[in-house]
């Protein structure tokens, strides 16, 4: 547990600021209260209403896991707000202070200052709707509290964990100037360190994790929304960023317009990425690559290529980091064919820890290990692996060539992956080859979504996607089965299936080659 009067850090707001707003009997004014950006759900406000009391218990408890943590931030206050009239404004004063009384104290994970800061821009941002109204002693006390706030925030955000988490508490930060009317130039400056920190020159987030662009570019458009309703321009850099985000969060969209499933990130909903994009830009062209962060799109017809093609997660980064050089999703349409197993949204192990392997991934993995090599409880080692990649596209298809050498220390094995995708889509086909020592065995798998179903015949393996469309793989250089997978990328374990194909280098390695072809669509 972490105290406040533990954490220390660099003073974002002036001397005397937390005296100011967070001593007893502080914090008796704001200048004002901006709102939140995002709109709430009423059927998820009306679940909260309705849930036995679940959520009462679990913000009266300290944490006992990431989920249960995550409720302390109060963005769900914005569903509560959705339903309007009296009855989610009472719920929600009657949650706020069962808060106060369980943890009002400032301690515990609870006022970690991600945490914190997330609380704050939630009760600031819906304080119209749930406090405005209420009794003197309410709003006295939440606005003492939403003072202790500030002060945390004021010496601690740099104790917030790096990437989007640190971007939350700068949220929480800013915020609390705003509405204790303080100059906000220190956060600005430690907010524009943050943007060289945390995101490569295109936009890309450094976590590679396409949930945690989302994120990271919904607390940027916080940020921005702040400073407007201040009457503060928003410096160029963090418009920039802004712009920049968005066509990155574009690059990871499937047809069913959710995201790819990429270190440690899962599908997300499609509005929420939706209400992201609208704000930047709903129709920029998303990139076919990034250099830096490490990615590849091939998009041809209604088929989509997605490849991690990059260096693994930097360190500061790589929490959530995966073993999954040469990694691949693709999609037909709004169907997702080939998929990543994804990661548990809380966490959890040991689906967390086995959702990294190298085998959790549509790559290839020799003799069961990892390319990269994972540290047990979060973090990834990249040290000295190097990985290529080649684009090249012509009249009739898109092509990548691609390697890493992961490999090469355990058994002297380099391995290459080309992809070939033809111009008018539902023809993808590839080659995976290993080169180097002989007498390794590899394992080159493609994990399913759950709705595909599959079925060995003839020496292939027969698709059908839920519109019963069908497409049909085949390979060469390897045993063919089908074997049991799981897929997390959706907010929960499916039971689904993987295309895998087993076999040994031999004095020139291995090769497969094989392909993934629509049937009855006249797209070859």
């Amino acid at each position: 547990m972490i105290g406040v009067r533990g954490l220390a850090g660099r003073r974002l707001f002036p001397a005397g600021f937390s005296r100011l707003v967070g001593g007893p009997g502080g914090a008796r004014r704001l200048a004002m209260t901006p709102r939140d950006l995002w709109p709430g759900v009423s059927d998820r406000g009306q679940e909260l209403l309705n849930d036995g009391g679940r959520l009462a218990a679990a913000l009266r408890a300290p944490p006992e896991d990431l989920t249960t943590l995550l409720w302390h931030r109060f963005d769900w206050l914005r569903h509560l707000r959705a339903i309007g009239g009296d009855q989610g404004r009472r719920e929600a004063r009657r949650l706020v202070l069962l808060w106060l009384d369980a943890h009002g104290t400032g301690r515990g994970d609870v006022w970690r200052a991600d945490i914190a800061g997330a609380r704050l821009y939630s009760w600031l941002g819906s304080f119209e709707f749930f406090a405005a109204s209420a009794g003197d002693f309410f709003r006295a006390r939440i606005t003492e509290s939403m003072g202790v706030h500030a002060g945390l925030l004021a010496r601690s955000v740099e104790s917030a964990p790096e990437g989007v988490p640190r971007l939350a508490a700068l949220t929480g930060a800013l915020a609390a100037a705003i509405a204790f009317g303080q100059p906000p130039a220190a956060v600005l400056r430690r907010i524009e360190r943050a943007l060289d920190e945390q995101f490569f020159a295109d936009g890309f987030h450094r976590s590679r994790n396409p949930a945690a662009q989302l994120s990271a570019l919904r607390r940027l458009i916080e940020l921005q929304g702040l400073l407007r309703a201040a009457g503060t321009a928003p410096p160029e850099q963090l418009a920039e960023a802004v712009r920049d985000a968005g066509p990155a969060l574009s690059f990871f969209r499937h047809g069913d317009k959710r995201l790819a499933c990429f270190h440690g990130g899962h599908e997300s909903e499609a509005v929420l990425v939706d209400l992201a994009l609208a704000r930047v830009d709903r129709h920029a062209r998303p990139p076919t690559r990034s250099i830096e962060a490490g990615f590849d799109r091939l998009h041809a017809g209604r088929t989509l290529v997605l490849v991690d093609s990059g260096l693994p997660t930097a360190k500061g980064f790589d929490r959530g980091g995966h073993s999954s050089p040469l990694a691949m999703e693709f999609s037909d349409g709004a169907q997702r064919i080939v998929v990543n197993c994804g990661a548990p949204a809380d966490g959890s192990a040991p689906w967390n820890e086995l959702a990294r392997a190298t085998a959790a991934h549509s790559t290839v993995t020799v003799n069961d290990v990892h390319a990269v090599e994972i540290d047990k409880g979060g973090g990834v080692r990249s040290g000295g692996l190097n990985v290529q990649a080649r684009r090249s596209e012509g009249e009739e298809g898109l092509w990548l060539d691609l390697s890493h050498d992961g490999y090469s220390a355990p058994f002297g094995l380099i391995h290459r992956r080309r992809l070939y995708l033809t111009r008018q889509g539902g023809d993808l086909r590839g080659e995976d080859l290993l080169e180097g020592n002989a007498g390794w065995p590899f394992s080159l798998r493609f994990h399913l979504h759950p709705d595909v179903k599959a079925r060995l015949e003839a020496g292939a393996v027969q698709l059908t996607l839920p519109g019963r469309q069908q497409w049909r793989f085949s390979a060469a250089g390897g045993r063919l089965s089908l074997a049991s997978s799981i897929y997390l990328g959706d907010g929960q374990r499916r039971d689904t299936q993987a295309i895998l194909v087993e076999g040994k280098t031999g004095a020139e390695g291995a090769a497969v080659k094989w392909a993934f072809r629509a049937e009855g669509r006249g797209e070859r």
